[in-house]
Formats: C-alpha cells, structure tokens, sequence
C-alpha cells in the first residue's frame, strides 16, 4: 500500500519515503507491540491504522492511512471505527488522541464525527492540530458498546462505486 501511497512525508514524516524507510517503520511498529489493523479490497491493502500505547497503557495515540484510490468511500470510517472499537473493548482505553493536518478537512470532519474534539487551540493557520476523544469503555466493560455495538473482528462487504473519466 505504502509504495504507491501519496502523499508521503507529508506530515510528520509519514507514511516514510523509501521501501526501506517503510520496512523498517512498519518493523518498528510491529517491535513496539503497536496494535495494527488494515483494510483489505480483494488481497490489496488500501487503508492501516494503528494504536500506540502510552506509558501507562490507558491512552493510544492513533494513526490511520487510507489509499488515495479509495479515499471518499467510506472505508476511513470503517476503518477509524473498527480500530476505536478495539480501543475500547480490548484495551479499555480511557482516551484516544491523534494529531491531524489543519489543513485536511475530510480527516478533519471525519475525526469531528465520531467524537474526537480539539484540544491545544485552533487557529485556521496552524499546520498540526490534536484532537482527542474520552473513551466510553467505563459505561459498557465488555457488554453492549454503546457506542460501536458490535465487537470485532468484522467484515464488510465492500463494492467500488465507478468513477467517471470526462
């Protein structure tokens, strides 16, 4: 996914440049205990996410890369909620935070959607914004969630809309 992944480096780095700066990211991650999920159309991964766990492990700063060929269909979402879920069912996270390009304002609306907020100000010029979401892993441990309901892991069946050349 990350070989054909644009932009790259283009915020905090990421996702890394080269084949080898990808290698040894994902190795890193994966070294870490870092929790990671994927989106898969057919064998082809097109979206990753991941969870790092801080410290104390009650908190995870989250990242989350779609494919820019199947941005706009839903699939972030899937994918945003799929790794929130997660969050809150098996790691009873007690927060979730994430840093976001101020000038992306899908990712923007799509992070507002589910409950991420601002924190640290926002000023229409600023080029990083955080964003953080309380998690609600208290009201359900383990039953019911009353935000996602259902657990994981899930599969979605997933049709690609056509688009049109003019």
């Amino acid at each position: 996914m990350y070989a054909a992944f644009e932009p790259k480096g283009e915020f905090q780095g990421l996702p890394p440049r080269t084949p080898e700066m990808i290698t040894r990211w994902l190795s890193t991650l994966t070294e870490m205990g870092d929790e990671q999920f994927v989106i898969e159309v057919g064998k082809r991964i097109v979206g990753h996410s991941m969870l790092c766990l801080g410290q104390d492990k009650t908190e995870a700063e989250l990242a989350i890369f779609v494919h820019q060929d199947f941005r706009g269909l839903g699939l972030g979402r899937k994918l945003l909620l799929g790794t929130l879920n997660y969050g809150c069912k098996q790691r009873e996270l007690d927060r979730v935070w994430l840093s976001v390009q101020g000038c992306n304002p899908r990712a923007l609306h799509l992070f507002e959607s589910v409950g991420f907020n601002m924190f640290g100000g926002r000023s229409p010029l600023q080029w990083e914004l955080e964003m953080e979401r309380p998690s609600h892993c208290a009201q359900c441990k383990g039953k019911s969630c009353v935000v996602f309901g259902e657990t994981l892991p899930r599969t979605v069946t997933f049709r690609r809309r056509k688009r049109l050349v003019h």
